[in-house]
């Protein structure tokens, strides 16, 4: 009797994990072949997935893949249209946020969303957050952003150097600060590393842990910065605080983390001879996921 009941047992085991993977292949599969099935009549949170892959694209340097996901007419604004295009040259998106919930459906084949996105220029600098309304429409079976509405711009703050002697040191410091910044969210340590003091790379402990430093994380990674304070402590000592923006690849939301550089003037141009992060994350414009 006992022989039998395990058999049972055993039957009915089976039959609830075959049924388990029966149920994450199909939700599997219709995640992956979401154009196989009228996105319509799917939850909004695929429509979300559409649009982050969208912006996900334009987060890259070129915009090859964004222009692919875009309508014949969209492509042709994002390239000549004068207002969209301008934008396009001067920087890209560095990360971006939405609220899925606030997805507008127009019929059966048009969907719009309100996008925040942060921009930084070709220095990886930002430079201003974007609010953006784009719509998508569904051409044969696949959902392809039409257009993009530039609703306000909020520029980034002016960076005002305080109690420097001299405007031009102070400009020179800064290119530093620049070169600097733009190679650490490059993930390009031996860049930085030139614009380093020979004090820095030995107090930090050997060439391995400074290019771990300057490198960064692998997830969530660098993506741009912002310029914070820039103070003269010492005729031949600054310090400056910049914000560091991370993202995770392909997704929403951001992560702003100060950093604490001083830079000291050597005998022919400045130099960083410190650069710190704060443990604690600072506040960013948009939201963190």
């Amino acid at each position: 009797m006992s022989d039998v009941n395990f058999e049972v047992r055993r039957s009915s085991l089976n039959q609830n994990q075959r049924g388990f993977w029966l149920g994450c292949f199909a939700l599997i599969f219709c995640l992956c072949c979401g154009n196989v099935f009228p996105l319509e009549n799917a939850p909004s949170d695929l429509r979300a997935v559409v649009v982050e892959a969208f912006m996900a694209a334009r987060t890259l340097e070129h915009d090859v893949d964004a222009r692919k996901l875009m309508t014949a007419n969209l492509e042709h604004h994002y390239l000549h249209k004068k207002r969209l295009s301008i934008r396009v040259r001067s920087g890209r998106v560095a990360a971006f946020d939405f609220d899925p919930v606030k997805i507008v459906q127009s019929g059966d084949k048009e969907f719009s969303l309100e996008v925040e996105s942060i921009w930084a220029d070709l220095n990886e600098q930002v430079f201003a957050t974007q609010y953006e309304r784009i719509k998508f429409l569904k051409v044969k079976n696949e959902w392809l952003a039409d257009d993009i509405d530039f609703i306000r711009s909020v520029p980034g703050k002016r960076l005002l150097p305080f109690n420097v002697e001299s405007d031009k040191r102070a400009q020179l410091a800064l290119a530093v600060v620049n070169r600097f910044m733009k190679a650490v969210v490059n993930h390009d340590p031996k860049s930085a590393i030139q614009s380093t003091t020979q004090e820095f790379q030995t107090n930090v402990g050997g060439q391995e842990r400074l290019e771990q430093l300057l490198t960064g994380p692998i997830e969530p990674h660098y993506t741009a910065y912002d310029r914070r304070t820039f103070t003269q402590k010492e005729k031949k000592e600054i310090e400056m605080k910049v914000g560091l923006y991370l993202v995770n690849k392909g997704k929403k939301g951001v992560i702003v983390k100060e950093a604490r550089l001083t830079l000291r003037q050597g005998k022919t141009e400045w130099n960083i001879d410190n650069f710190q992060i704060e443990s604690a994350p600072a506040g960013a414009s948009a939201s963190s996921s």
